[in-house]
């Protein structure tokens, strides 16, 4: 078992960039938080394309550790777990060979973390997308959008 399958039920704290955009946008009760990639502890555990390099299981991992990410987003920048009132839509992206047909099963590895520390409040709509790169050449990204309950009620 890897470090990162010890940890795949541990909300992860999420790295900070220094590019010049928001981690997350939160606008009339819903959250647009902005791409999250695998990392752990600072880097991305495996790099390439799924198919060319990349098992699926080691995407499957990927994608879990995208969701611990977001959810490490969601308790820093929004102040907790507890503000989520509903994962609406998860558009996941996995840099993979033409041809790769397993785009939902990596994604569904990602939908089962949002269960997993929401529970039905975790269920969402989902768009798995294959490409042929994402940033720091990671196999997956995922961004999400969830509607929040007001700060005042979560406190």
């Amino acid at each position: 078992m890897t470090e990162a399958e010890e940890g795949a039920s541990t909300i992860l704290v999420p790295r900070r960039s220094a590019s010049p955009y928001l981690r997350v946008i939160e606008l009339d009760g819903i959250a647009h938080l902005n791409g999250q990639l695998p990392y752990l502890d600072g880097a991305v555990p495996y790099a390439g394309t799924v198919g060319g390099g990349v098992s699926a299981e080691e995407a499957e991992e990927c994608a879990r550790l995208c969701a611990l990410n977001v959810l490490g987003v969601i308790q820093q920048e929004l102040g907790g777990l507890e503000r989520v009132r509903q994962v609406l839509r998860i558009t996941g992206y996995v840099a993979c060979v033409p041809g790769f047909d397993g785009l939902p099963a990596v994604m569904d590895a990602a939908s089962a973390i949002f269960v997993e520390h929401l529970g039905e409040r975790g269920r969402h709509a989902r768009t798995a997308i294959g490409v042929a790169a994402l940033p720091r050449n990671s196999p997956v990204e995922i961004e999400v959008t969830v509607a929040l309950h007001s700060a005042e009620r979560a406190g």
